[in-house]
């Protein structure tokens, strides 16, 4: 089995590390105050004894306030070989002192608030509920919405709302320079460079590869997703093309 051999952190598309792990535990730990206020991008490389390498993207969001630097990773992608965190300074320096608006008075009202909502709709819930809801169709009824084809039995709309949406936006509309937007991306009209983009990433960027992590149907039903939605029309793949791009 391939054990891990060496991480590297890039930050914002610089080309030089910004940490370098050779030893264990092979863990990335990031502290706020390292990060300057905004929106980040990471990329982590880990490379293993056996000559394999895994790349992964993150962002994550960092924001100043009173002198205490919170920290969020708003994608924490799912089977990462590592652990990636960023270090919350309130388990280092202690927490503050409570805010009595905050701590005590507002949370009373708010249970107030709750208890007589609660006894609203324990007292009228019900016949509001009967009387308002009709015309209950089964489910096997319902058409799907048009411009979520996947090329096949495989559903690339919702492969792309769960791997690609937190990057490049959930109608396609990007993420500034950093993600950018597939809505009416004329590239997308070279079929060459769209299977080599999904299938092997793009070096240098925060594209994953997706080859290793989703099979030839499943990448054939992401592409056509993207290059027949929100306007676009260039065409679909197969799984055969696929297949022939690995």
């Amino acid at each position: 089995m391939a054990k891990i051999k060496r991480v590297e952190v890039y930050v914002d598309g610089a080309t030089k590390p910004f940490k370098v792990i050779e030893k264990e535990p092979f863990a990335v730990k990031l502290h706020p105050d390292e990060f300057s206020e905004g929106d980040h991008v990471m990329q982590v490389v880990v490379a293993y004894d056996n000559g394999d390498y895994h790349e992964q993207p993150y962002i994550f969001t960092i924001a100043h306030k009173n002198e205490v630097s919170v920290g969020h990773i708003s994608r924490a992608p799912i089977g990462s070989p590592i652990e990636v965190d960023l270090i919350d300074p309130m388990e280092t320096a202690g927490m503050p002192a409570p805010n009595l608006v905050y701590h005590a008075i507002l949370p009373a009202v708010l249970f107030i608030l709750i208890l007589v909502v609660s006894g609203w709709f324990s007292i009228y819930g019900d016949t509001s509920a009967s009387d308002e809801v009709t015309n209950i169709q089964p489910i096997s009824h319902v058409q799907p919405q048009a411009g979520a084809a996947s090329g096949g039995a495989v559903d690339g709309a919702a492969l792309y709302a769960e791997n690609c949406a937190s990057c490049h936006g959930a109608n396609g509309q990007g993420q500034g320079d950093i993600f950018p937007a597939l809505a009416g991306n004329a590239n997308l009209a070279d079929t060459d460079l769209a299977l080599n983009t999904v299938i092997h990433g793009r070096e240098g960027t925060a594209m994953p590869v997706w080859g290793d992590q989703m099979n030839d149907e499943q990448i054939a039903a992401v592409i056509n997703y993207i290059r027949s939605a929100w306007g676009n029309d260039f065409g679909s793949v197969t799984p055969e093309d696929v297949a022939a791009k690995r």
